[in-house]
Protein backbone atom coordinates (compact mmCIF):
# COMPACT_ATOMS: atom_id res chain seq x y z
CA UNK A 1 0.00 0.00 0.00
CA UNK A 2 1.31 3.42 -0.98
CA UNK A 3 0.25 6.39 1.14
CA UNK A 4 0.82 10.07 0.27
CA UNK A 5 0.50 12.77 2.94
CA UNK A 6 0.27 16.35 1.65
CA UNK A 7 0.60 19.76 3.26
CA UNK A 8 -0.64 22.11 0.49
CA UNK A 9 0.16 25.75 -0.13
CA UNK A 10 -2.53 28.32 -0.83
CA UNK A 11 -0.16 29.81 -3.40
CA UNK A 12 1.68 26.97 -5.16
CA UNK A 13 5.06 27.99 -6.49
CA UNK A 14 5.51 30.76 -3.92
CA UNK A 15 8.37 29.48 -1.76
CA UNK A 16 8.71 30.34 1.92
CA UNK A 17 12.06 31.54 3.27
CA UNK A 18 13.82 28.66 4.99
CA UNK A 19 14.44 30.88 8.03
CA UNK A 20 10.71 31.27 8.74
CA UNK A 21 9.33 27.97 7.47
CA UNK A 22 7.32 26.09 10.07
CA UNK A 23 8.62 22.52 10.37
CA UNK A 24 6.25 19.70 9.46
CA UNK A 25 4.70 17.95 12.45
CA UNK A 26 1.06 16.97 11.85
CA UNK A 27 1.82 14.67 8.93
CA UNK A 28 4.73 13.13 10.84
CA UNK A 29 2.29 12.32 13.64
CA UNK A 30 0.00 10.58 11.13
CA UNK A 31 2.99 8.67 9.82
CA UNK A 32 3.76 7.43 13.33
CA UNK A 33 0.22 6.05 13.58
CA UNK A 34 0.45 4.22 10.24
CA UNK A 35 1.37 0.51 10.11
CA UNK A 36 5.03 -0.19 9.32
CA UNK A 37 4.23 -2.08 6.13
CA UNK A 38 2.77 1.04 4.46
CA UNK A 39 5.03 2.91 2.01
CA UNK A 40 4.71 6.56 3.10
CA UNK A 41 5.58 9.69 1.11
CA UNK A 42 5.23 13.19 2.60
CA UNK A 43 5.02 16.28 0.39
CA UNK A 44 5.14 19.86 1.65
CA UNK A 45 4.13 22.25 -1.14
CA UNK A 46 5.78 25.20 0.59
CA UNK A 47 9.09 23.47 -0.01
CA UNK A 48 8.75 22.01 -3.48
CA UNK A 49 6.26 21.39 -6.25
CA UNK A 50 4.00 18.37 -5.81
CA UNK A 51 4.60 15.72 -8.45
CA UNK A 52 1.04 14.72 -9.35
CA UNK A 53 2.30 12.16 -11.88
CA UNK A 54 3.09 9.69 -9.09
CA UNK A 55 0.47 7.09 -8.18
CA UNK A 56 -0.75 6.34 -4.66
CA UNK A 57 -3.44 4.14 -3.18
CA UNK A 58 -4.45 6.54 -0.40
CA UNK A 59 -3.86 10.30 -0.18
CA UNK A 60 -4.24 12.28 3.05
CA UNK A 61 -4.37 16.09 2.83
CA UNK A 62 -4.19 18.42 5.83
CA UNK A 63 -6.33 21.48 5.22
CA UNK A 64 -6.56 24.96 6.73
CA UNK A 65 -9.09 27.50 5.49
CA UNK A 66 -6.55 29.39 3.38
CA UNK A 67 -5.47 26.14 1.71
CA UNK A 68 -8.98 24.68 1.29
CA UNK A 69 -9.28 25.57 -2.41
CA UNK A 70 -5.88 24.08 -3.19
CA UNK A 71 -6.65 21.02 -1.04
CA UNK A 72 -9.86 20.41 -2.98
CA UNK A 73 -8.01 20.86 -6.28
CA UNK A 74 -5.37 18.29 -5.31
CA UNK A 75 -8.05 15.95 -4.00
CA UNK A 76 -9.84 15.99 -7.35
CA UNK A 77 -6.59 15.37 -9.22
CA UNK A 78 -5.77 12.27 -7.20
CA UNK A 79 -9.33 10.97 -7.22
CA UNK A 80 -9.34 11.15 -11.01
CA UNK A 81 -6.16 9.07 -10.94
CA UNK A 82 -7.94 6.40 -8.90
CA UNK A 83 -6.64 7.24 -5.41
CA UNK A 84 -8.88 7.42 -2.38
CA UNK A 85 -8.54 10.81 -0.69
CA UNK A 86 -8.92 11.77 2.97
CA UNK A 87 -9.17 15.39 4.12
CA UNK A 88 -8.42 16.48 7.67
CA UNK A 89 -7.42 19.52 9.67
CA UNK A 90 -9.16 22.61 10.99
CA UNK A 91 -11.23 23.52 7.92
CA UNK A 92 -12.72 20.05 7.26
CA UNK A 93 -13.44 19.75 10.98
CA UNK A 94 -15.49 22.95 10.93
CA UNK A 95 -17.10 22.31 7.52
CA UNK A 96 -17.12 18.51 7.07
CA UNK A 97 -20.10 18.48 4.68
CA UNK A 98 -18.29 20.89 2.37
CA UNK A 99 -15.04 18.91 2.57
CA UNK A 100 -16.62 15.51 1.87
CA UNK A 101 -17.89 16.78 -1.49
CA UNK A 102 -14.23 16.75 -2.56
CA UNK A 103 -13.00 13.60 -0.80
CA UNK A 104 -13.80 10.00 -0.03
CA UNK A 105 -13.46 10.52 3.72
CA UNK A 106 -13.08 13.36 6.22
CA UNK A 107 -11.38 13.23 9.62
CA UNK A 108 -13.20 15.49 12.07
CA UNK A 109 -10.96 16.73 14.85
CA UNK A 110 -7.65 15.23 15.94
CA UNK A 111 -6.71 12.07 14.06
CA UNK A 112 -4.90 10.06 16.74
CA UNK A 113 -7.96 8.15 17.86
CA UNK A 114 -9.23 7.15 14.43
CA UNK A 115 -6.35 7.06 11.90
CA UNK A 116 -5.52 3.40 12.45
CA UNK A 117 -9.20 2.50 11.97
CA UNK A 118 -9.32 4.59 8.78
CA UNK A 119 -6.31 2.82 7.27
CA UNK A 120 -7.77 -0.55 8.21
CA UNK A 121 -11.15 0.36 6.67
CA UNK A 122 -9.40 1.46 3.48
CA UNK A 123 -7.60 -1.86 3.20
CA UNK A 124 -10.90 -3.70 3.68
CA UNK A 125 -12.62 -1.45 1.11
CA UNK A 126 -15.15 -0.14 3.60
CA UNK A 127 -14.01 3.49 3.92
CA UNK A 128 -16.61 5.64 5.67
CA UNK A 129 -17.38 9.27 4.88
CA UNK A 130 -16.62 10.63 8.32
CA UNK A 131 -14.23 9.66 11.10
CA UNK A 132 -14.35 11.29 14.50
CA UNK A 133 -12.62 10.17 17.67
CA UNK A 134 -12.80 11.41 21.27
CA UNK A 135 -10.23 13.96 22.32
CA UNK A 136 -7.02 11.92 22.38
CA UNK A 137 -4.95 11.23 25.47
CA UNK A 138 -1.54 12.52 24.34
CA UNK A 139 0.29 10.06 26.60
CA UNK A 140 -0.96 7.08 24.57
CA UNK A 141 0.49 7.93 21.18
CA UNK A 142 4.01 7.64 19.78
CA UNK A 143 6.34 10.49 18.93
CA UNK A 144 6.18 11.92 15.40
CA UNK A 145 7.87 9.74 12.79
CA UNK A 146 10.61 11.95 11.43
CA UNK A 147 13.07 11.33 8.63
CA UNK A 148 10.56 11.11 5.78
CA UNK A 149 12.43 13.39 3.43
CA UNK A 150 10.95 16.67 4.68
CA UNK A 151 13.48 19.47 4.59
CA UNK A 152 14.13 21.02 7.94
CA UNK A 153 14.30 24.75 8.45
CA UNK A 154 17.37 26.91 8.83
CA UNK A 155 19.68 25.72 11.64
CA UNK A 156 18.09 22.24 11.52
CA UNK A 157 15.03 23.41 13.45
CA UNK A 158 12.62 20.57 14.29
CA UNK A 159 8.92 20.89 15.12
CA UNK A 160 7.84 19.81 18.60
CA UNK A 161 4.52 19.82 20.50
CA UNK A 162 3.98 19.45 24.24
CA UNK A 163 0.38 20.57 24.79
CA UNK A 164 -2.93 21.05 22.99
CA UNK A 165 -5.99 23.11 23.83
CA UNK A 166 -6.57 26.69 24.91
CA UNK A 167 -8.94 28.05 27.58
CA UNK A 168 -9.16 31.61 26.22
CA UNK A 169 -11.65 31.02 23.35
CA UNK A 170 -10.95 34.33 21.58
CA UNK A 171 -13.82 35.09 19.20
CA UNK A 172 -11.50 35.24 16.17
CA UNK A 173 -9.55 32.03 16.89
CA UNK A 174 -10.23 28.41 15.84
CA UNK A 175 -7.89 26.71 18.32
CA UNK A 176 -10.55 26.00 20.94
CA UNK A 177 -12.97 24.68 18.30
CA UNK A 178 -10.37 22.18 17.10
CA UNK A 179 -8.37 21.24 20.20
CA UNK A 180 -10.83 22.11 22.96
CA UNK A 181 -10.77 24.53 25.87
CA UNK A 182 -8.81 22.33 28.26
CA UNK A 183 -5.04 22.15 28.04
CA UNK A 184 -3.76 18.58 27.60
CA UNK A 185 -0.12 17.57 28.00
CA UNK A 186 2.34 15.09 26.66
CA UNK A 187 4.24 13.62 29.58
CA UNK A 188 7.49 15.52 30.06
CA UNK A 189 9.45 12.27 29.78
CA UNK A 190 7.97 11.69 26.28
CA UNK A 191 8.93 15.20 25.19
CA UNK A 192 12.51 14.69 26.42
CA UNK A 193 12.77 11.34 24.62
CA UNK A 194 11.41 12.89 21.39
CA UNK A 195 14.06 15.62 21.60
CA UNK A 196 16.85 13.11 22.13
CA UNK A 197 15.72 10.92 19.23
CA UNK A 198 15.32 13.85 16.81
CA UNK A 199 19.06 14.41 16.43
CA UNK A 200 18.62 18.17 16.59
CA UNK A 201 19.53 20.87 19.08
CA UNK A 202 17.14 23.51 17.69
CA UNK A 203 13.35 23.32 18.00
CA UNK A 204 10.16 25.18 17.21
CA UNK A 205 7.62 24.31 19.92
CA UNK A 206 4.26 24.55 18.18
CA UNK A 207 2.04 24.80 21.27
CA UNK A 208 -0.49 27.61 21.15
CA UNK A 209 0.66 28.70 24.60
CA UNK A 210 3.80 27.17 26.07
CA UNK A 211 3.05 28.90 29.40
CA UNK A 212 -0.65 28.04 29.49
CA UNK A 213 -0.37 25.61 32.41
CA UNK A 214 2.30 27.02 34.76
CA UNK A 215 2.86 23.87 36.81
CA UNK A 216 3.44 21.73 33.71
CA UNK A 217 5.47 24.46 32.00
CA UNK A 218 7.89 24.74 34.91
CA UNK A 219 8.37 20.96 34.99
CA UNK A 220 9.00 20.97 31.25
CA UNK A 221 11.50 23.84 31.37
CA UNK A 222 13.42 22.21 34.22
CA UNK A 223 13.64 18.98 32.20
CA UNK A 224 14.93 20.84 29.14
CA UNK A 225 17.78 22.63 30.92
CA UNK A 226 20.19 19.63 30.97
CA UNK A 227 19.57 19.00 27.25
CA UNK A 228 21.32 22.25 26.20
CA UNK A 229 18.88 22.88 23.36
CA UNK A 230 17.68 26.11 21.75
CA UNK A 231 14.02 26.68 21.02
CA UNK A 232 11.44 29.22 20.02
CA UNK A 233 7.70 29.04 20.65
CA UNK A 234 4.48 30.86 21.40
CA UNK A 235 3.22 32.14 24.73
CA UNK A 236 0.66 34.36 26.36
CA UNK A 237 2.13 37.64 27.51
CA UNK A 238 1.15 36.76 31.08
CA UNK A 239 4.50 34.91 31.19
CA UNK A 240 5.99 38.25 32.25
CA UNK A 241 4.03 38.10 35.52
CA UNK A 242 5.59 34.83 36.67
CA UNK A 243 9.27 35.61 37.16
CA UNK A 244 10.16 32.05 38.25
CA UNK A 245 8.61 30.54 35.12
CA UNK A 246 10.18 33.22 32.93
CA UNK A 247 13.61 32.53 34.40
CA UNK A 248 13.22 28.78 33.88
CA UNK A 249 11.99 29.42 30.35
CA UNK A 250 15.20 31.24 29.49
CA UNK A 251 17.41 28.65 31.21
CA UNK A 252 15.70 25.90 29.21
CA UNK A 253 17.09 27.40 25.99
CA UNK A 254 14.27 29.70 24.87
CA UNK A 255 15.63 32.22 22.37
CA UNK A 256 12.41 33.91 21.23
CA UNK A 257 8.66 33.78 21.73
CA UNK A 258 5.68 34.74 19.59
CA UNK A 259 3.11 36.71 21.61
CA UNK A 260 -0.47 37.52 20.68
CA UNK A 261 -0.46 41.20 21.54
CA UNK A 262 -3.45 41.42 19.14
CA UNK A 263 -4.10 45.17 19.38
CA UNK A 264 -2.67 48.47 20.57
CA UNK A 265 -6.20 49.85 20.98
CA UNK A 266 -7.30 50.00 24.65
CA UNK A 267 -10.93 49.57 23.54
CA UNK A 268 -10.08 46.40 21.61
CA UNK A 269 -8.01 44.97 24.46
CA UNK A 270 -10.85 45.60 26.93
CA UNK A 271 -13.10 43.27 24.95
CA UNK A 272 -10.62 40.37 24.87
CA UNK A 273 -9.91 37.71 27.46
CA UNK A 274 -6.38 38.94 27.95
CA UNK A 275 -4.45 39.17 31.19
CA UNK A 276 -3.13 42.61 30.22
CA UNK A 277 -5.71 45.30 29.60
CA UNK A 278 -3.54 48.36 28.94
CA UNK A 279 -0.78 49.33 26.54
CA UNK A 280 1.34 50.43 29.48
CA UNK A 281 1.20 46.90 30.94
CA UNK A 282 2.02 45.44 27.55
CA UNK A 283 5.06 47.68 27.10
CA UNK A 284 6.31 46.80 30.58
CA UNK A 285 5.91 43.10 29.78
CA UNK A 286 7.94 43.53 26.58
CA UNK A 287 10.75 45.04 28.64
CA UNK A 288 10.64 42.30 31.30
CA UNK A 289 10.72 39.48 28.78
CA UNK A 290 13.48 40.96 26.64
CA UNK A 291 15.54 41.76 29.77
CA UNK A 292 15.56 37.99 30.37
CA UNK A 293 17.24 37.49 27.00
CA UNK A 294 14.12 36.26 25.20
CA UNK A 295 13.33 38.05 21.95
CA UNK A 296 9.74 39.31 21.79
CA UNK A 297 7.91 38.77 18.46
CA UNK A 298 4.41 40.31 18.61
CA UNK A 299 1.34 39.41 16.56
CA UNK A 300 -0.95 42.39 15.90
CA UNK A 301 -4.39 42.31 14.29
CA UNK A 302 -6.01 45.21 12.45
CA UNK A 303 -9.74 45.56 11.80
CA UNK A 304 -11.50 45.07 15.13
CA UNK A 305 -14.84 46.84 15.46
CA UNK A 306 -13.30 49.38 17.83
CA UNK A 307 -10.51 50.24 15.34
CA UNK A 308 -10.58 53.54 13.50
CA UNK A 309 -8.01 54.74 10.98
CA UNK A 310 -5.97 56.03 13.95
CA UNK A 311 -4.97 52.44 14.74
CA UNK A 312 -2.42 52.38 11.90
CA UNK A 313 -0.23 55.18 13.25
CA UNK A 314 -0.85 54.03 16.82
CA UNK A 315 0.53 50.60 15.90
CA UNK A 316 3.67 52.08 14.37
CA UNK A 317 4.11 54.31 17.43
CA UNK A 318 3.86 51.29 19.76
CA UNK A 319 6.46 49.38 17.75
CA UNK A 320 8.74 52.40 17.79
CA UNK A 321 8.42 52.94 21.57
CA UNK A 322 9.13 49.31 22.36
CA UNK A 323 11.97 49.12 19.79
CA UNK A 324 10.73 45.74 18.64
CA UNK A 325 12.68 44.64 15.54
CA UNK A 326 10.04 42.29 14.11
CA UNK A 327 6.28 41.79 14.17
CA UNK A 328 3.55 39.75 12.49
CA UNK A 329 0.81 42.03 11.20
CA UNK A 330 -2.53 40.52 10.31
CA UNK A 331 -5.94 41.62 9.12
CA UNK A 332 -8.77 40.28 11.23
CA UNK A 333 -9.91 37.09 9.49
CA UNK A 334 -13.36 35.68 10.34
CA UNK A 335 -12.58 31.99 10.04
CA UNK A 336 -15.62 29.72 9.68
CA UNK A 337 -16.70 28.27 12.99
CA UNK A 338 -15.49 31.24 15.04
CA UNK A 339 -17.84 33.57 16.87
CA UNK A 340 -16.66 36.54 14.84
CA UNK A 341 -17.58 34.69 11.63
CA UNK A 342 -21.07 33.97 12.90
CA UNK A 343 -21.52 37.56 14.06
CA UNK A 344 -20.30 39.06 10.78
CA UNK A 345 -22.43 36.63 8.80
CA UNK A 346 -25.54 37.53 10.79
CA UNK A 347 -24.78 41.21 10.19
CA UNK A 348 -24.27 40.69 6.44
CA UNK A 349 -20.64 41.82 6.66
CA UNK A 350 -18.88 38.83 5.05
CA UNK A 351 -17.99 39.91 1.52
CA UNK A 352 -16.13 36.90 0.16
CA UNK A 353 -16.49 33.13 0.31
CA UNK A 354 -13.24 32.51 -1.56
CA UNK A 355 -11.30 30.59 1.09
CA UNK A 356 -7.93 31.35 -0.51
CA UNK A 357 -8.32 34.93 0.70
CA UNK A 358 -8.76 33.87 4.34
CA UNK A 359 -5.02 34.32 4.80
CA UNK A 360 -4.55 37.08 7.42
CA UNK A 361 -3.70 39.60 4.70
CA UNK A 362 -6.87 40.01 2.63
CA UNK A 363 -9.98 41.87 3.79
CA UNK A 364 -12.97 39.55 3.51
CA UNK A 365 -15.46 41.50 5.61
CA UNK A 366 -16.82 45.03 6.01
CA UNK A 367 -15.11 46.77 8.95
CA UNK A 368 -17.25 48.88 11.26
CA UNK A 369 -15.40 52.19 11.12
CA UNK A 370 -13.74 52.14 7.69
CA UNK A 371 -14.17 50.62 4.26
CA UNK A 372 -12.52 47.33 3.27
CA UNK A 373 -10.27 49.34 0.95
CA UNK A 374 -9.18 51.62 3.79
CA UNK A 375 -8.36 48.63 6.00
CA UNK A 376 -6.39 46.97 3.20
CA UNK A 377 -4.47 50.18 2.52
CA UNK A 378 -3.84 50.75 6.25
CA UNK A 379 -2.50 47.22 6.62
CA UNK A 380 -0.21 47.75 3.65
CA UNK A 381 0.91 51.12 5.07
CA UNK A 382 1.92 49.71 8.48
CA UNK A 383 3.62 46.64 6.98
CA UNK A 384 5.57 48.60 4.38
CA UNK A 385 6.57 51.37 6.82
CA UNK A 386 7.79 48.97 9.49
CA UNK A 387 9.71 46.86 6.99
CA UNK A 388 11.06 49.62 4.76
CA UNK A 389 14.80 49.58 4.12
CA UNK A 390 15.32 52.56 6.43
CA UNK A 391 13.35 50.85 9.21
CA UNK A 392 15.23 47.59 8.76
CA UNK A 393 18.47 49.51 9.27
CA UNK A 394 17.01 51.01 12.44
CA UNK A 395 16.02 47.52 13.64
CA UNK A 396 19.56 46.15 13.44
CA UNK A 397 20.76 47.66 16.77
CA UNK A 398 17.64 46.22 18.45
CA UNK A 399 18.53 42.78 17.14
CA UNK A 400 21.73 42.95 19.18
CA UNK A 401 20.34 44.42 22.41
CA UNK A 402 18.81 41.19 23.74
CA UNK A 403 21.36 39.79 26.17
CA UNK A 404 23.31 37.67 25.83
CA UNK A 405 23.99 38.73 22.26
CA UNK A 406 23.16 35.84 19.92
CA UNK A 407 24.35 36.37 16.37
CA UNK A 408 22.50 33.34 15.04
CA UNK A 409 19.20 34.60 16.46
CA UNK A 410 19.96 38.08 15.17
CA UNK A 411 20.46 36.62 11.68
CA UNK A 412 17.08 34.86 11.81
CA UNK A 413 15.34 38.04 12.92
CA UNK A 414 17.08 40.01 10.18
CA UNK A 415 15.78 37.47 7.67
CA UNK A 416 12.32 37.96 9.20
CA UNK A 417 12.65 41.65 8.36
CA UNK A 418 13.26 40.91 4.69
CA UNK A 419 10.44 38.36 4.72
CA UNK A 420 8.19 41.09 6.13
CA UNK A 421 9.22 43.38 3.31
CA UNK A 422 8.21 40.72 0.78
CA UNK A 423 4.82 40.37 2.52
CA UNK A 424 4.27 44.10 2.00
CA UNK A 425 4.60 43.55 -1.75
CA UNK A 426 2.09 40.72 -1.59
CA UNK A 427 -0.41 42.91 0.29
CA UNK A 428 -0.02 45.58 -2.36
CA UNK A 429 -1.13 43.16 -5.08
CA UNK A 430 -4.33 42.42 -3.15
CA UNK A 431 -5.54 46.01 -3.16
CA UNK A 432 -7.03 45.82 -6.65
CA UNK A 433 -8.90 42.70 -5.60
CA UNK A 434 -10.31 44.54 -2.57
CA UNK A 435 -11.39 47.43 -4.79
CA UNK A 436 -13.12 45.08 -7.24
CA UNK A 437 -15.06 43.48 -4.38
CA UNK A 438 -16.44 46.86 -3.48
CA UNK A 439 -17.85 47.20 -7.00
CA UNK A 440 -19.66 43.88 -7.23
CA UNK A 441 -20.77 43.36 -3.63
CA UNK A 442 -23.98 45.39 -3.73
CA UNK A 443 -26.44 45.13 -0.80
CA UNK A 444 -28.55 42.77 -2.93
CA UNK A 445 -25.55 40.52 -3.55
CA UNK A 446 -24.79 40.45 0.16
CA UNK A 447 -28.32 39.26 0.93
CA UNK A 448 -27.89 36.43 -1.60
CA UNK A 449 -24.52 35.49 -0.11
CA UNK A 450 -25.97 34.88 3.36
CA UNK A 451 -26.42 31.16 3.76
CA UNK A 452 -23.86 30.17 1.15
CA UNK A 453 -21.43 28.92 3.80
Amino acid sequence: MKLLLISPSNRPGRKVLKAIRIPQLGLHILASLTPDDVDITVMDEQIRKIDVSLDFDLVGITCMTATANRSYELAEIYRRKGSKVVLGGVHPTILPEEAVRHADAVVIGEAEGCWADLVDDFRKERLRKFYRAPTPDLSKYPAPRRGLGIDRTLFNCVGLATTRGCPYACEFCSVTDFYGGKIRHRPVSMVVEDIKRSGSKTFLILDDNIAGHPEYSKQLFEALIPLSIRWVGQSSISLAKDRDMLNLCRQSGCAALFFGVESVSPASLAGMKKSLKSIKETEESVRIIQDQGIAFHPSIILGFDTDTDAVFDDTLAFLSRTKLPTMALNVLTPYPGTRVFRRFKDQGRIISDDWSHYDHHSVVFRPKNMTPQELAEGHHYVQSEFYSFSSILRHIPSLLTVRPVDLRRALVFLLLNFAGKSVAKYIDTSLDWADNREKWHTPEALVKEKGTF
